[in-house]
């Protein structure tokens, strides 16, 4: 059983990581020099450039890759939802947990180095099976796909303290893609 000072401890490490989080989000603008309005647009040109970028890129550097995991996530959504939980919550979490022990932070570190790849790799997958999903297509995606998927997540990207969040939530579809496919081609 694990003693109360460690759940003590654990517990307020967690209260000042979130804590940080919230104080990372906050706006740095001293009072009324900032214009809130063109810090949205500006949010807005900046993801949906990175966006943009990153579906392009998947659609045309893999585009074999890319139409099947859009058509994996057209045809089993929900099981690329639960990948994208366990993938990108869950396996960190244990990590971070593991990273406790000296040993363990020699397994954590490349470990969240390759889910933050995945993460890269998913959100350009994501961004293209957004696009291809409004565009109307098949399921053969393009790079028109990925620019299309890009500026409609730079939406919810461009809202401020909530907008990292939603994003976050969205593009767990495609790393759970991304990591159900690089586990079952490991466990072969």
């Amino acid at each position: 059983m694990p003693s109360k000072q460690a759940v003590s401890s654990l517990g307020s490490l967690l209260a000042v990581l979130g804590l940080s989080g919230v104080a990372t989000a906050q706006s740095t603008a001293s009072g009324g020099v900032g214009d809130p309005a063109l810090n949205v647009v500006i949010r807005f040109g900046v993801g949906f450039a990175i966006l943009a970028v990153l579906g392009a890129a998947a659609a045309a550097i893999g585009p074999t890759y890319t139409t099947n995991a859009v058509r994996e996530i057209q045809d089993n959504l929900g099981g690329a939802i639960g990948w994208g939980i366990l993938v990108g919550i869950l396996v960190p979490i244990g990590l971070v947990i593991l990273a406790l022990t000296v040993i363990g932070a020699l397994i954590s570190i490349p470990g969240l180095l390759l889910i933050g790849v995945l993460g890269i790799i998913g959100t350009g997958i994501t961004a293209v099976w957004v696009g291809n999903s409004v565009l109307g297509n098949d399921g053969t995606v393009s790079a028109t796909d990925g620019v299309a998927g890009g500026l409609l997540l730079a939406v919810p990207f461009a809202i401020p303290v909530v907008g990292g969040f939603l994003l976050n939530l969205i593009t767990l579809v495609g790393l759970g893609v991304v990591g159900r496919d690089l586990y079952e081609s490991w466990s072969d």
